[in-house]
């Protein structure tokens, strides 16, 4: 039983430093980027450019901006948003704050079900089946699911 639990935490762990953190690490680049390539056009003034377009498959395509005072900015699920310059600054700045809070809530929650376990081992199991998992809020995670599960079954 001890090994069966901590090989899940083991993978739980691999899981989240290995595709988790890269994944917003990504993200973040990505913002911080495109606010240097804003910042660039911005401070040399440029109005048109030439480019390459990735079309998929890592083929690309030669592409001529004419007016680059209007960009165009991935904001996820596959939407692009036309943005002037200014305005695509703000939502970068917006993005990273909404990306920073995410990474402190993981973080917690990450710290709380590590303390849990240890929690669980220390105690040797002799309450196993009665400990619930707790998020940050002390609500118990399997009554948190449940919930969830009967909005969603009222919604369909």
């Amino acid at each position: 039983m001890d090994g069966l639990i901590q090989e899940k935490v083991r993978r739980f762990e691999e899981f989240v430093d290995l595709r988790l953190k890269p994944d917003l690490v990504h993200a973040i680049a990505e913002r911080l980027n495109l606010r240097r390539n804003i910042e660039n056009l911005e401070k040399n003034s440029v109005t048109s450019l030439q480019t390459l377009v990735n079309l998929g498959s890592e083929v690309y395509m030669q592409a001529e901006v004419p007016d680059t005072q209007r960009i165009f900015v991935d904001v996820g699920l596959g939407f692009h948003v036309e943005f002037t310059w200014s305005e695509a600054l703000k939502y970068i700045s917006v993005k990273e704050e909404s990306l920073a809070k995410q990474i402190q809530e993981y973080t917690r929650l990450i710290a709380s079900i590590k303390a849990q376990i240890k929690i669980l081992f220390a105690k040797g199991f002799e309450n196993y089946y009665s400990f619930q998992l707790r998020d940050s809020n002390n609500e118990s995670i399997m009554k948190k699911r449940k919930r969830k599960r009967k909005r969603k079954r009222k919604t369909i």
